[in-house]
């Protein structure tokens, strides 16, 4: 059995009542139409005569309408829990992609593009949606009609049933052959539409540079590059889609027609009855029709493997690690953070971090200065565990962080990032981001300390106003005294800044030096710094090259000994 339909079978099982009913209520529907075989033979024998039986004319109606009332009542009901059955799963994989994608650790979720993640949760799902909800029911219900058929023409006369099926063989080869290239080709397409969609993403985050570049046209173009081979790879696919239909109907038909021969033969020797002749020939009309139909299914389920198969590589994926057995927790936390001969690296053979150690004590303002690529922000990612060391260890009050539980450690962390990243939502809601059980109250207090409350309380919706996405309808500084408020509102004793005041205007880089001047006493607070007003606050600089420590005491000391941070400083802030 394919792997990928074993593992659907799986996760239909909490769904196996409403299915065992609705594929019931789908033979019921399936079976209906084969009473249209016997109508044809009784159409024969006594209505098309020189004086047509009423009883039978009466019983032919009852048989259509009875058969065609019943048949669309058990149509509905297992259209309509198949439906629900497969809707429920694909709605279940949806929230179980979100769930594995927002727990993935940082370092698989770094080779992701947005786009491709997209396009899974969207595409990929939209082709299981249809073939559960649309394909899976009609299937059921033309697969009985054409076992019924086909039984019930063995049961009439089996050597001409034998002559139709002698094109069987060749309808088998000429499906597996097509739905071989389906796949193939849905591969590709789902590809290209993954491509198309990161492409979009990458756009609209970075429209404001592609305006300033005036790289429309360039964009254009590349996008217009993508939306092609998506269409081509598509079109591709409809092309063996649209094939695979009329060649199935020249088999069947060239099979007909020998059955239209040995047929007329039988009547003419006697062998078999105009009445029999004429069932045999409803129950053909019965057959044709599903041969026709079961390679549109079988391409639709091909399609929805494809589909599947992409969805299970994302509920694969590796997330966070549990927190180990006995993991301690951090109560009552102070914030002193030590590094212990760490080594890093994103990729083998390219460390970041060498034999790293220092120390960040409680109320401590640590400020890490250093070249790019230093290591500066892998530190910082590595105190929340967002990456874990491949070496030495990492301790919150003497605790190796590996060992305490990772919901404790990261309630006591805030960070504000340079790039501040707010939600399309409302002020409050991005600063109660915080802490959820926040009050109204506290909102407008740790906004208060931010200096925030002096722009949002001259906004007309004031803590109502939606901020668009990322933030957009707020300027720079707006954005990062948001960012701050959601800090202090969730009152970390470990404080993470990523340069808070970088590429503001003066006066909203003063009122985020006062607001920081409020949030920073008591904390251990890392910097990521690289403006001197930030520098000089810190209590403590460490001057990072190549992954470790080369220099570490104050501002003065560091000045004054006139090594590697006085060079840097001598050339990057000097005025």
């Amino acid at each position: 059995m394919n792997p990928t339909l074993r593992r659907l079978l799986r996760e239909a099982r909490p769904y196996s009542g409403r299915l065992v009913v609705a594929m019931l209520l789908g033979v019921l529907a399936g079976v209906a139409p084969l009473t249209l075989a016997r109508v044809a033979g009784l159409l024969q024998a006594h209505v098309l005569i020189a004086r047509p039986e009423l009883g039978a004319v009466v019983l032919i109606v009852v048989l259509v309408i009875g058969s065609q009332l019943l048949g669309n009542a058990a149509s509905y009901g297992q259209g309509y829990l198949t439906a629900w059955s497969g809707q429920r799963m694909v709605a279940s994989f949806r929230a179980r992609m979100f769930d594995r994608i927002v727990r993935m650790p940082l370092s698989d979720f770094d080779r992701w593009r947005p786009g491709e993640l997209q396009s899974r949760m969207s595409s990929d799902l939209n082709l299981m949606t249809d073939a559960i909800s649309i394909s899976l029911p009609q299937f059921i219900q033309t697969a009985v009609t054409f076992v019924g058929a086909l039984i019930y023409m063995i049961y009439l006369d089996w050597f001409l049933a034998a002559v139709l099926f002698v094109a069987a063989p060749i309808v088998a080869w000429v499906v597996s052959r097509f739905n071989a290239l389906i796949v193939a080709g849905t591969k590709r397409a789902q590809e290209r539409i993954a491509d198309l969609a990161s492409n979009l993403v990458e756009v609209l985050a970075n429209e404001r540079v592609v305006k300033a570049f005036r790289r429309e046209e360039f964009e254009r173009e590349r996008f217009t590059g993508a939306n092609e081979r998506y269409f081509g790879a598509y079109m591709k696919v409809t092309q063996f889609n649209q094939t695979q239909a009329p060649v199935l109907a020249l088999v069947v038909m060239l099979a007909v027609c020998a059955v239209i021969v040995v047929t007329a033969r039988e009547v003419g020797v006697g062998r078999l009855s105009p009445e029999r002749a004429w069932e045999f020939w409803g129950a053909t009309a019965l057959l044709i029709n599903p041969m026709n139909r079961f390679s549109i299914f079988f391409a639709d389920f091909a399609r929805a493997f494809v589909g599947a198969g992409r969805v299970f590589e994302i509920l694969d994926l590796p997330v966070e690690r549990e927190d180990p057995p006995g993991a301690q927790p951090l109560a009552r936390l102070l914030g002193d953070v030590r590094f212990e001969h760490v080594g890093f690296a994103y990729d083998p053979g390219r460390p970041v971090l060498r034999d790293f150690s220092a120390e960040m004590l409680h109320g401590e303002i640590v400020a890490l200065v250093g070249p790019s690529g230093a290591g500066k922000s892998t530190i910082v990612n590595l105190v929340p565990r967002f990456y874990e060391p491949q070496q030495g260890r990492i301790t919150v009050d003497g605790v190796d962080i590996a060992g305490v539980r990772l919901a404790d450690l990261r309630d006591a962390i805030a960070i504000v990032p340079q790039e501040t990243q707010l939600f399309n939502g409302t002020i409050a809601e991005n600063i109660r981001y915080g802490r959820l059980d926040a009050s109204d109250d506290e909102i407008i207090a740790a906004a208060r300390e931010a200096n925030a409350d002096e722009f949002v309380s001259r906004l007309p919706e004031g803590y109502a106003t939606i901020v668009g996405e990322r933030g957009i309808r707020l300027s720079g500084g707006q954005r990062q005294r948001i960012a701050i408020a959601r800090a202090i509102l969730r009152d970390p004793r470990i404080l993470i800044l990523d340069e808070a005041t970088s590429a503001l205007d003066s006066h909203s880089e003063a009122l985020i030096e006062v607001a920081l001047d409020r949030l920073l006493p008591g904390r251990t607070t890392l910097i990521i710094a690289h403006r001197l007003s930030t520098i000089r606050r810190a209590s403590k600089i460490l001057y990072i090259e190549a992954g470790s420590v080369r220099e570490a005491g104050t501002h003065e000391a560091l000045i004054a000994a006139g090594g590697a941070y006085a060079t840097l400083h001598a050339a990057q802030f000097a005025r």
